[in-house]
């Protein structure tokens, strides 16, 4: 009885066992053929895209063959076009003006005479003190020679002595004051205006003409508070008139500020730039091309000849008719151009048009290749 019933539990027990058996199977048997048909479908995608790459046309593609240049680092700031000298004249002894020797907009020298007042009244007041110099200058011999055989006391020939000096330094006064009812330049320059007119009467410090210098002009530029230590060494710069057709001329530094002067942080820069045919006028609008860095040996490539995935920046080369992506960093950024700091050599032919069609390994077709980028604008 108990053999019997000991059968019957191992019979059971078998009977129980039996589905989990079967569900272990099928699981193993699923897992096998998942990974068989992963394998496989892995295996159709390569040979998809072997047989693709066989059939496909190699892509037409324009390389630039990378040379070492010289690259600048520049920024481009508006500016103003100034008078290099602006000096406005002013009368230094009253009087009515009687003649007005100059027109306005005519040319002067340094030294020329622009107006003439009335010189009457300086000219009787320096014959009157010419006169009582010459008295007293008598007056002195007579006394000094009274003294020499000690006929007068010293004290009175000091005395006549303190007032010929006196009177001769007024005939300097009214010499000087004479002088200067003749107007004249104290520099040489256009004149830009005659404030002045004939007949009228002019007070000690009233404005007379204004002279501007012009064969050499100031270009005032604002330099911003981030940009101003790059420029400490700058000796010249490029400047644009854009009011002259976009002219080019080379100005040199004349002065940079210690401190900004206005509310936006800007340091005044000034340039002094030739300007013999007197065409670059004040208040002329220009601009300022500063260079603050200058590589001597950069590779350059466009910017647009960069791919950006991710993090990942890369480029391709041509290599025996293939793509060669080729990982790069890069530095500033020049215009449209941008400085490649590792990741190429020079030499190498970077694939700048029809690289956006491209994979690694694929077949390419160089239907031109230039040695500046600039060509390819015209490309």
């Amino acid at each position: 009885m108990s053999r019997s019933n000991s059968k019957i539990r191992i019979l059971r027990f078998i009977w129980g066992v039996i589905p989990w058996m079967m569900v272990a199977l099928i699981v193993v048997f699923i897992v096998i053929m998942g990974g068989r048909i992963k394998e496989e479908k892995a295996r159709l995608e390569e040979a998809k895209k072997a047989a693709i790459k066989k059939e496909v046309q190699p892509v037409q593609v324009i390389t630039l063959t990378l040379k070492p240049r010289r690259l600048e680092d520049k920024i481009n700031l508006p500016a103003q076009v100034e008078p290099f000298e602006d000096l406005l004249i002013k009368a230094e002894v009253p009087g009515q003006v009687v003649t007005v020797l100059v027109e306005e907009g005519q040319t002067v020298e340094k030294g020329q005479a622009l107006i003439q007042l009335d010189d009457r009244d300086y000219r009787i007041r320096l014959a009157r003190i010419e006169t009582n110099y010459q008295l007293a200058k008598l007056d002195y011999n007579r006394t000094a020679a009274l003294a020499k055989i000690k006929a007068t006391s010293m004290a009175k020939l000091d005395n006549i002595e303190a007032q010929l000096k006196d009177l001769e330094a007024q005939v300097s006064e009214a010499n000087l004051a004479l002088s200067r009812t003749r107007i004249t330049a104290p520099i040489g320059g256009r004149l830009n205006e005659i404030k002045a007119k004939q007949g009228n009467f002019l007070a000690v410090g009233d404005p007379v003409a204004q002279i501007l210098q012009l064969y050499q002009v100031k270009i005032a530029i604002g330099v911003p508070e981030s940009d101003v230590a790059a420029i400490f060494d700058l000796e010249e710069a490029e400047v644009i008139i854009e009011a002259l057709d976009k002219r080019r001329v080379k100005g040199r530094k004349v002065f940079l500020s210690r401190q900004p002067r206005t509310l936006a942080r800007l340091y005044n820069l000034e340039l002094r730039v030739p300007n013999p045919d007197g065409h670059i006028l004040p208040g002329m609008f220009a601009r300022v091309e500063l260079v603050k860095r200058v590589f001597n040996r950069a590779l350059a490539i466009p910017l647009y000849a960069v791919i950006t995935h991710s993090d990942e920046r890369f480029v391709y080369i041509e290599n025996d008719n293939r793509a060669e992506k080729r990982n790069i960093k890069m530095g500033m950024l020049v215009g449209w151009q941008v400085h490649v700091t590792s990741g190429l050599a020079a030499g190498e032919r970077v694939i700048v048009v029809g690289h956006r069609f491209l994979d690694d390994g694929q077949i390419v077709e160089v239907i031109k290749n230039v040695s500046d980028p600039r060509e390819i604008l015209k490309s």
